[in-house]
């Protein structure tokens, strides 16, 4: 069985709540690290969480490049498609 590709919606929530920000602060274009304060131990974890929710191994090497809401969305859809 496929897994749905997530909505940038869901994913604009998914990171909302692991950065434990609001939804409406995390935009599709927000910058994680320079917009969102993301550090690399957050990454690492929120690299497991996606692995996790999605079913997927990600390499940290391919997540560094994801700066975006839109990029992961963009990402994740070409993963899960090809799944």
């Amino acid at each position: 069985m496929a897994t749905l590709i997530p909505t940038r919606d869901e994913l604009r929530d998914f990171f909302a709540e692991e950065l434990e920000l609001p939804a409406d602060v995390v935009g599709y274009e927000s910058d994680f690290e320079t917009d969102l304060g993301v550090d690399s131990l957050a990454t690492m974890e929120i690299l497991v969480q996606l692995e996790k929710k999605y079913g997927i191994r990600l390499e940290e090497s391919e997540f560094a490049g994801l700066t975006s809401v839109n990029a992961v969305h963009a990402f994740l859809a070409d993963r899960l498609e090809a799944a």
